[in-house]
């Protein structure tokens, strides 16, 4: 019941009080008049709310960051009996718990389609679609809402792929093992030949050489191609929400982009995920880069330790890493420390930093960074020059 309800309910009871103290026949006809308009406008809104059905359909499920999807709403009443307007209530791509609003008039017993347009501003899964239907009568005295079920529709919105240049890995950028100068693998011996010019005395296979009374030399198998470490900072964003979530965009689009352009160079790529449920994502080519956008669609930013520690945990496990890429919204003396760390141990490293600062203490890391051999660049998220940013990565 609404304010204008209770107006005229206290109307009619006034009507009646007054009738029944002076016995007038006008008083009783408006306590009448009221009373119907009441139960008119009851009857309406429930009847209406009983029997409005909704139907929801996204001629697409899957879009790309910035793009938008106009919904097919289509709406029909049962009910003969006039009424304002019914309104839906429409979960959005926008944020979690963002809900848009549409308001139709409809005739008795017409039904319409509509189109209403959702912008996609951020990646992620959503439930898109109406969530209740709320329905007024023609005198506004009584609204009522209920939920809608089985009207809602997922939609996959991904994050921007950009085009950025490879990092460059020579097959004997081995990380650590960089001290083996060596492009096959000792370990695994695969055949024997005769020699030639330029073999080393080492591959020497001496007791078939003294059988056959000539030189033969043992063959290796190649070694395992040089695979490309991403390292994501999946740590809660400290930002208000709206600033997060274009960071946590930023973030994903820079880590996607990175990975495409490692596998699309065959450089194996391999990023582990610190969220609240780990995980870590493999490729060795372009045709392993749909579970790498599958994974960063759904990811939460939800780490339950500091990004630093995750490049600790990685620095010691790392076996045939050639390239490492870090992407964080966070600079600290840490981070960097570690990262000249890497760079160190024979890898090329690439720190790509998302944010909008220029504080002088956080450039000066960043030229300390680069004087100690990283590749250092800096990604504005809010920029619309971010995508040069990533260009020149």
């Amino acid at each position: 019941m609404t304010a204008r309800a209770a107006g005229v309910l206290t109307a009619a009871l006034t009507m009646l009080a007054v009738a029944l103290s002076t016995g007038a026949a006008i008083y009783y006809l408006l306590f009448g008049m009221f009373g119907a308009m009441l139960l008119i406008s009851l009857v309406t809104a429930i009847t209406t709310l009983a029997t409005v059905r909704v139907q929801c359909r996204a001629p697409k499920q899957q879009v790309t960051r910035g793009e938008s999807v106009a919904l097919q709403l289509y709406i029909r009443r049962y009910t003969l009996l006039p009424l304002s307007e019914i309104t839906l209530f429409i979960s959005s791509a926008m944020d979690e718990g963002a809900l848009g609003r549409l308001s139709v008039s409809l005739g008795p017993l017409a039904g319409r389609e509509y189109r209403y347009a959702l912008s996609c501003p951020h990646r992620g899964k959503f439930q898109v679609g109406p969530t209740r239907v709320e329905v007024s009568d023609i005198f506004g005295l009584f609204t009522f809402r209920k939920p809608i079920r089985d009207a809602l529709t997922t939609l996959d919105v991904h994050p921007r792929v950009y085009t950025m240049p490879h990092m460059m890995l020579d097959p004997g950028d081995l990380g650590p093992q960089t001290r083996i100068q060596m492009t096959e693998d000792a370990a695994s011996p695969s055949d024997v030949r005769k020699w030639r010019e330029g073999d080393v005395l080492k591959k020497v296979h001496w007791k078939l050489t003294m059988r056959k009374r000539e030189l033969m030399v043992r063959t290796y198998e190649e070694s395992a191609r040089p695979d490309t470490l991403i390292l994501l900072d999946v740590s809660p964003v400290n930002a208000i929400r709206s600033q997060a979530l274009a960071i946590e965009d930023a973030l994903c689009e820079t880590a996607l982009s990175m990975a495409l352009a490692q596998l699309r160079a065959d450089h194996p790529v391999r990023m582990p995920i610190a969220a609240a449920h780990p995980t870590e994502l493999a490729g060795q080519s372009a045709a392993d880069f749909a579970r790498f956008m599958e994974a960063v669609v759904e990811l939460r930013f939800d780490g339950g330790y500091p990004y630093e520690q995750l490049l600790m945990l990685e620095t010691r496990r790392i076996e045939r890493t050639g390239g490492v890429v870090l992407i964080t919204s966070r600079m600290t003396a840490a981070i960097a420390d570690i990262a000249m760390k890497m760079r160190r141990l024979g890898m090329r490293v690439l720190f790509l930093w998302i944010t909008e600062s220029a504080r002088n203490e956080t450039m000066e890391l960043m030229t300390r960074m680069e004087l100690g051999g990283v590749e250092a660049r800096k990604i504005n998220p809010w920029s619309d020059q971010a995508r040069e940013g990533r260009n020149s990565a």
